[in-house]
């Protein structure tokens, strides 16, 4: 997303948070949307998040969910301050409370966290996100069906072929009663470290983690071991004790040949849509990509 987007910035404070930005920096742009930390004249610091027209993933969906997150009371995400169209602009905009600026990648980068005990909090952070009903009424990312669908359309062939032994895998382990609310995309850079470190109460009373979770761009619904395949590929924490690790971490019965399967099929994804038509990270996803489909001791043959 490019062009405009002070401009934006400016006017999604003014019309939706009632005043205007004192400070302003980005935190990151891409295709379709772009993310600010703002310091409002009022002295609030927020987060603005802008979304292009076309996206099929709104500010009014993401506020949606935020809210449907909040009201379970398991997870904390920022609070929405506001959301709706830019005046005068093509694009929509999400404002929310700023959580903090330290994410556990910073942490990790730091040395303030051990590898380990940063995706430990993810795995406990996602039996938790799993443990909420799935909001019924609010737009969602589609489900494996349609991804693999048009996955098909974008993957380069000679990849896509590599991938049938693991589709297979999916669709016999599809499973109507196992099915849960997913985050989609839940890595060290889309958790926010809490001020506690211990377990904290909930809006309904339920002890939960004190993390903030944040872009939930790609919810869904579907079988957790969609949800923690993603986690493994996005961590590159994809050798075996890494996902023994987390599957053990995660604490819920998961399906091994089915989690294997799961992390081909997010590797071949994020490989083609970030590394091959968006030009982002080629390096890290050839890797992600090599090992998800190369065979290695303690992993499933596929």
């Amino acid at each position: 997303m490019t062009g405009g987007t002070v401009l934006a910035v400016e006017r999604a404070c003014t019309e939706l948070a009632g005043s205007t930005p004192a400070e302003t920096v980005r935190v990151r742009t891409g295709p379709k949307t772009a993310v600010y930390r703002v310091r409002l004249a009022d002295g609030r610091r927020v987060v603005v998040k802008l979304f292009a027209a076309d996206v099929s993933h709104s500010a009014a969906d993401e506020a949606r969910l935020l809210v449907a997150v909040t009201e379970a009371g398991r997870v904390r995400v920022p609070a929405v301050i506001g959301h709706g169209p830019v005046p005068g602009l093509t694009v929509s905009a999400l404002i929310t409370a700023d959580a903090g600026t330290r994410t556990l990648r910073d942490a990790v980068r730091a040395g303030q966290m051990p590898r380990p005990a940063a995706l430990l909090r993810l795995a406990l952070l996602m039996a938790a996100f799993h443990a909420m009903e799935a909001p019924v009424g609010i737009r969602l990312f589609p489900g494996i069906g349609q991804q693999v669908s048009a996955l098909a359309a974008h993957c380069p062939r000679q990849v896509f072929v590599r991938l049938a032994p693991a589709l297979e895998v999916i669709a016999g382990g599809a499973r109507r009663e196992r099915l849960v609310w997913c985050h989609g995309d839940l890595h060290l850079e889309n958790v926010i470290r809490g001020g506690d470190r211990h377990l904290i109460a909930g809006a309904v009373g339920e002890p939960h983690l004190p993390e903030y979770v944040v872009d939930f761009e790609a919810a869904t619904v579907e079988v957790p071991e969609y949800d923690l395949a993603q986690t493994l590929v996005t961590c590159d924490a994809l050798e075996p004790s890494d996902r023994v690790f987390m599957a053990a971490a995660y604490g819920r019965p998961l399906d091994t040949r089915l989690l294997d399967a799961y992390v081909a099929f997010q590797a071949v994804r994020g490989w083609t849509y970030a590394a091959q038509r968006e030009g982002r990270d080629r390096e890290a996803w050839a890797a992600r990509l090599h090992l998800a489909l190369s065979p290695q001791p303690g992993r499933t043959v596929l």
